[in-house]
């Protein structure tokens, strides 16, 4: 059986399955995208004890999940190639969600804020979020 990387399984199904970008993945997960781009390029390990998380938050199937975490082809996964026809970026929505659902709900500065998002331009709503990233950035260090 042919063997991929870790970082190539992880590239194939973020591109192809969740249809999403590294910086998107680096966000759901907390780090930067230079992070991601150094797992998909196999100069950095993917730490182990993300892989729950990562699991969860994209909702991986067994099979699949096995399938990166053993570095077989995904296409080779049943389950993932009947995967290919639904619209991904509804169950990546779907799982997302619900996790945070609560949360969103409980907080009545979190809902203001993302009303407020909700009504800017594209460019204020990218200038305020990066301006929140990197506080955020600088309260984790």
């Amino acid at each position: 059986m042919i063997e991929m990387s870790f970082g190539t399984q992880l590239r194939e199904y973020r591109e192809e399955y969740l249809k999403i970008t590294q910086k998107q993945m680096a966000e759901d997960l907390g780090v930067n995208a230079a992070t991601i781009s150094r797992y998909e390029s196999d100069q950095r390990e993917f730490p182990v004890e993300q892989l729950p998380l990562m699991k969860k938050l994209y909702n991986i199937s067994d099979e699949v999940f096995l399938a990166i975490i053993l570095d077989r082809p995904l296409k080779t996964v049943l389950s993932f190639k009947d995967m290919y026809t639904l619209d991904h970026t509804s169950n990546y929505a779907n799982s997302f969600l619900p996790q945070y659902a609560d949360l969103i709900e409980n907080e009545p500065d979190l809902k203001g804020l993302i009303a407020t998002l909700a009504r800017l331009e594209d460019e204020e709503r990218k200038m305020l979020l990066s301006g929140i990233r990197s506080i955020l950035h600088a309260l984790q260090n």
